[in-house]
């Protein structure tokens, strides 16, 4: 209740948005007469004016709005007089929380959020619109690229089989001819890498004639099962050479299709010579043709082609690829196996040509196997007499390694001779080439004989073992190779301190600067490209031969062994230091034996001598002969005991010998190097 006639203090009520009914009761004291009051209201903030409700003492407000508002109430008494209360009631209804100061600010930042999206979508979409465009230009520059490409290789095919017809004819001219026998396996290798070169040419003009549509079958009705055994009869000596079971299957000795003979043998020589160069020496390939499945009520069958191996097969993620151009499921720097890439390419597109299909199954470590189904038109018609079937062509035919250059020499040295052709024989530098192309690698040995002992390895891992056992004067290896590459055959050569010292060239076909940096970070000392002069290459062994001898001959001068001093690698300059801890360990034992030397050091006699001969210019004998005569020159010149006593001391147990050692090695005994007083670094370089 209010008392009007005094004033009261402001109060405060505060009520949720939802709770906006509102009732007030007010009542003014008066003790004489209240029937007589009259009353009046307001609501500030809600009302504009004063509310007179008579004698009515109550007032109820719904649905108000949030906000603040201000309740004021006064009376008047029976003589007119209003009677204000100055402060009354302060109401407050809070907005709900969707429009509360922060909800608005909330509001505000979704709207510039909701603007910005808008802002990147269409942006984005313009972006969008722009890629498309560009790579609609680029598509387009890929198609016409591609035209360009397929007739480029059209016309570079074209004029590389000019060239190389001219040279096949001499060539079999050269081989006809009996003045030349000696030279005919040059001229055989000659010839059987031409024929390859011009086998891969007509592929990459197939595929140019595929891509430009203008390779059409021509069908001619034939034989089909007789032409199929001919090409499969091809193999038969390949199988054997290497001794692999090739078995063939055929439904009927007879079977008359319309087929196109050029094409069908692509596609078979193909999958057979695939087979073959990936099935290890011993393996197992099948080719089996199936009786023709009817496709159609006409005289279209479907004659199934399946090729089998028990090779190295592939792997199921790769299996997909396989049909790309140009892609080689191992394109590693030791793959074992050459190959450009488009064989199978080639004979899928030829397969689909015939509207065939070809499929493949494999399992890495379990073989691959080729199913090709050819829709052909079986005919009644008389067989005409159909072109030679040629056999597959000498590219596709797997190469048995040769080791000619290591029997030849390794009969050279089981062979009876003289010893001055012996000793002539062994003052020879040892040349060790590693390359897998053995027709390479005999064509790089002959720029060496006879002037150096040429031996050959395969690959990486064959060299290393032969440089190892060997210890060559100098190596040439190829990058590329199977099993062990050149790259990794160089730093395990350079690692290890019974080959560190051999100078290494490489030879790669990657011409490119990072490809000769990386070589040459090895550790390799020459770096040359494919194709490369053979003069050169003889240039740059022989400087590489004549530069290690000079060292030689600098260091055999040399009192001491002072490695540091001497342009070797470190590996060298360990093996030296430890040779020479060994020697001062066992310098006063007089039966210190080369074998128990060759013991302490860790190699086998010829590895330690080849070794020490290619550092010192010494053999491991004389090396400790020497080392033991320059040492006993500095203990006489030092005063530390008389001939006698110094002899002894360095491990020679009969004073004459010494005596005659140390004047063959100083022009003097040792009596007249004390009074000539000559020290023993002069001595030594005299």
């Amino acid at each position: 209740m209010l008392d009007t006639q005094r004033e009261l203090p402001e109060k405060e009520i505060t009520l949720p948005y939802d709770q906006n009914f509102v009732s007030f009761d007010f009542v003014a004291i008066d003790f004489h007469s209240p029937e007589k009051l009259q009353y009046a209201y307001q609501l500030e903030n809600f009302e504009q004016s004063w509310t007179k409700s008579g004698s009515r003492r109550y007032v109820s407000y719904t649905n108000l709005p949030p906000g603040e508002y201000t309740f004021r109430v006064k009376a008047a008494s029976s003589d007119g007089v209003w009677n204000e209360s100055r402060v009354a009631l302060r109401l407050i209804i809070r907005p709900p929380w969707w429009q509360t100061w922060w909800a608005y600010i909330g509001y505000g930042l979704v709207a510039l959020g909701l603007l910005y999206a808008f802002r990147q979508y269409t942006l984005n979409r313009e972006r969008l619109k722009n890629d498309l465009k560009v790579k609609q230009l680029e598509a387009d520059k890929l198609q016409e690229l591609d035209g360009l490409r397929s007739r480029f290789f059209a016309n570079i095919s074209h004029e590389f089989r000019t060239p190389l017809t001219l040279i096949l004819a001499p060539l079999e001219n050269l081989l006809a001819t009996p003045q030349e026998t000696d030279k005919h396996p040059i001229y055989q290798t000659m010839q059987r890498n031409t024929r390859r070169l011009l086998s891969l040419i007509n592929q990459l003009l197939d595929l140019s004639k595929l891509e430009a549509g203008s390779l059409k079958l021509e069908p001619k009705p034939g034989n089909i099962i007789a032409f199929l055994k001919t090409l499969a009869t091809s193999f038969a000596s390949v199988a054997q050479s290497r001794q692999i079971t090739f078995s063939t299957q055929f439904p009927e000795p007879t079977l008359r299709a319309k087929y196109d003979p050029d094409k069908l043998e692509k596609i078979v020589v193909n999958l057979l010579s695939n087979a073959f160069k990936f099935t290890p020496d011993g393996g197992v390939v099948t080719f089996q043709v199936n009786s023709p499945q009817k496709e159609n009520q006409g005289n279209d069958q479907v004659v199934e082609i399946i090729v089998a191996d028990s090779g190295i097969g592939i792997e199921a993620d790769q299996l997909e690829k396989i049909f790309d151009r140009f892609y080689q499921v191992d394109s590693s720097q030791t793959r074992e196996r050459e190959g450009t890439g488009i064989g199978l390419a080639l004979t899928k597109e030829l397969v689909e040509l015939h509207g065939g299909q070809i499929n493949v199954e494999s399992q890495a470590g379990a073989g691959t196997t080729f199913t090709v189904q050819l829709p052909l038109l079986i005919t009644a018609e008389p067989v005409h007499q159909d072109e030679p079937v040629r056999t597959a062509p000498s590219v596709f035919t797997p190469r048995l390694a040769s080791t000619a250059g290591d029997a030849a020499q390794m009969s050279q040295e089981g062979s009876p001779a003289t010893k001055e052709a012996n000793e002539q024989n062994r003052q020879k530098p040892i040349l060790l080439i590693v390359e897998d192309n053995q027709e390479l690698s005999d064509f790089v040995a002959a720029y060496f004989h006879p002037a150096y002992q040429v031996l050959q390895a395969a690959n990486g891992k064959q060299g290393l073992q032969k440089a190892t056992q060997v210890v060559p004067d100098l190596v040439i290896s190829d990058v590329m190779m199977p099993v062990m590459d050149g790259i990794t055959l160089s730093k395990q050569l350079k690692s290890d301190e019974r080959t560190s010292h051999i100078p290494l060239i490489l030879l790669t076909a990657k011409a490119t600067g990072e490809s000769k940096l990386e070589g040459l970070e090895t550790g390799a000392d020459d770096y040359l490209t494919k194709p490369f002069s053979g003069a050169e290459l003889q240039v740059r062994v022989k400087n590489l031969i004549e530069g290690r001898k000079r060292l030689r001959e600098r260091f055999s001068r040399q009192l001491t062994l002072q490695p540091t001093e001497v342009a070797i690698t470190s590996a060298d300059g360990k093996f030296l230091q430890r040779v020479k801890a060994i020697v001062e360990q066992h310098l006063e034992e007089s039966d210190f034996s080369l074998e128990a030397f060759e013991k302490e050091v860790g190699l086998s006699h010829v590895q330690f001598y080849r070794k020490l001969k290619a550092l010192t210019d010494q053999a491991p004998g004389e090396f400790l002969r020497n080392y033991r005569l320059q040492k006993a020159a500095m203990l006489l010149k030092g005063g530390h005991g008389n001939v006698s006593e110094v002899a002894y001391a360095v491990g020679f147990n009969s004073l004459a010998y010494f005596t005659r050692c140390f004047k063959v090695y100083y022009g003097k005994s040792p009596s007249e190097y004390l009074a000539t007083g000559t020290t023993a670094t002069e001595a030594a370089k005299s």
